[in-house]
């Protein structure tokens, strides 16, 4: 049992008055435990709480570097299926560019299975993907054959690429300037 004025010098000597703490940490720094102290003077009476803190940090390193390990690993996942799908897009557009209007298969090279197929476009399929383009970005194009047979007509003697939308936006601009196709009014 601590005396009055025993407790009264060990609570002065602490720099809050009323609350003294006393820290434990380990020889390896692994460990710390912190115990608070916290005493009442009830006349000749003394009351104290204690309360202990104990921190491992050696088990919360591990913890931070197996939670760092699994999201490098779910990103080198994320990552490797980008490229791999970017890769496969990139051989499809390459071979069809080489074979337009044939079919396409992909092989697995392990076991020599097909995991995909599909059909190359066509020229004429290109150019009717460009065509739609160009127009999904006109509001102000009118559909219909007068406009398409002076468009087409542009392109054909401007030497253009009817499979590039560009051709399309370059006989817009320059027949809109001549006045030469019908538009909606803005």
């Amino acid at each position: 049992m601590v005396s009055r004025k025993q407790l009264i010098r060990l609570v002065m000597r602490s720099s809050s008055v009323g609350l003294l703490v006393l820290s434990v940490v380990s020889a390896f720094g692994q460990q710390t435990t912190t115990t608070n102290t916290n005493c009442n003077l009830y006349g000749n009476t003394a009351s104290c709480t204690s309360t202990s803190n104990s921190t491992d940090y050696g088990a919360q390193q591990q913890r931070a570097y197996e939670q760092g390990q699994q999201m490098g690993r779910a990103l080198g996942q994320g990552l490797a299926g980008a490229m791999q799908a970017h890769a496969f897009t990139k051989g499809v557009r390459k071979y069809c560019n080489a074979h337009p209007g044939q079919e396409w298969r992909y092989f697995s090279r392990a076991d020599g299975h097909t995991i995909s197929t599909g059909h190359c476009p066509s020229d004429d399929d290109k150019a009717g993907i460009a065509a739609a383009e160009f127009i999904s970005h006109h509001k102000d194009y009118i559909k219909g054959p007068n406009n398409s047979q002076a468009m087409v007509s542009y392109v054909q003697q401007h030497e253009l690429d009817p499979r590039n939308e560009k051709s399309y936006e370059r006989a817009y601009k320059d027949l809109k300037k001549n006045g030469q196709l019908e538009l909606y009014k803005r």
